[in-house]
């Protein structure tokens, strides 16, 4: 965690243009289909945003933790609605079917800005840590789980809504940072206030330029490959876009073929 990261006139614009993002997390539907996890909303939806990308005191920290060529993947709007449930234990790595996925280096990071206070009681993190390099029991019960039917919360006794005795929370002040390894086993607190708990959450590639190729193959803006490859959001203003571009991976002109995805480690992880 990297306290004040964010002034607190950052906080209140990056905050306002979040909720222009939110709309369709009042629908009913869209409140039923993620109860246990929130909103999941593309923060380029608002060129605004681009600031928080490429903010130079987050580009520090990274720099601190020994990455000096970050970029930039994707991100989402993680809002948690007033009195809404615990969100899922999950991991993020799409991965694990290669070595590097093993290794003690983290080779995609999470950034999460958190926009209001955030406690134990109104939502924040949870964490079991070493999980991103050795194997937890619930990584068993998340082995081919259907993402969709957690987010729905349909079985609320499931062990990935549970908690653990080794588990930490984390909470934070308004414009604090939190960097994930994307393998690490985290989940979130309910929110039991009557208050929305906002963050925006950043995926990063810490070092670009010292992955395989097929991690280079992936992460890069051809498109047609999946859905979260970084990308350049049509019709956004040309200064916006300026700032946006040098912030992402390097085109890949390689021959190498796309690591495909993979969701669950194998025994490597032990």
């Amino acid at each position: 965690m990297i306290p004040g990261v964010l002034g607190q006139d950052e906080v209140g614009r990056y905050h306002a243009l979040a909720r222009g993002i939110l709309a369709p997390q009042r629908s009913r539907d869209y409140q039923e289909k993620h109860v246990a996890i929130g909103s999941l909303f593309d923060i380029l939806r608002e060129p605004g945003l681009v600031g928080l990308i490429g903010h130079p005191r987050s580009l520090a920290a990274l720099r601190g933790l020994g990455f000096d060529e970050p970029r930039y993947l994707h991100g989402i709007v993680f809002n948690k609605l007033p009195r809404t449930p615990r969100t899922f234990w999950h991991q993020d790595c799409t991965t694990w079917s290669h070595p590097v996925a093993y290794e003690p280096e983290p080779h995609e990071l999470i950034l999460i800005y958190y926009l209001v206070d955030t406690t134990p009681h109104n939502g924040c993190l949870r964490v079991i840590p070493g999980s991103h390099l050795r194997r937890h029991p619930l990584h068993e019960p998340l082995r081919g789980a259907c993402i969709p039917d957690l987010e729905r919360m349909r079985d609320p006794s499931s062990p990935v809504f549970q908690s653990y005795a080794d588990e930490v929370s984390i909470p934070v002040e308004a414009g604090d940072l939190v960097v994930v390894d994307v393998r690490l086993l985290h989940a979130t607190h309910a929110n039991e206030s009557d208050a929305e708990r906002t963050a925006l959450s950043l995926w990063y590639i810490p070092a670009c330029r010292d992955l395989p190729e097929c991690f280079r193959a992936r992460f890069t803006l051809r498109t047609g490959l999946d859905g979260r490859l970084p990308y350049m959001p049509a019709g956004w203003p040309e200064d916006a876009a300026a700032r946006l571009r040098p912030l992402l991976p390097a085109a890949y002109e390689g021959s190498a073929a796309p690591l495909p995805w993979h969701t669950d480690p194998d025994e490597r992880l032990c």
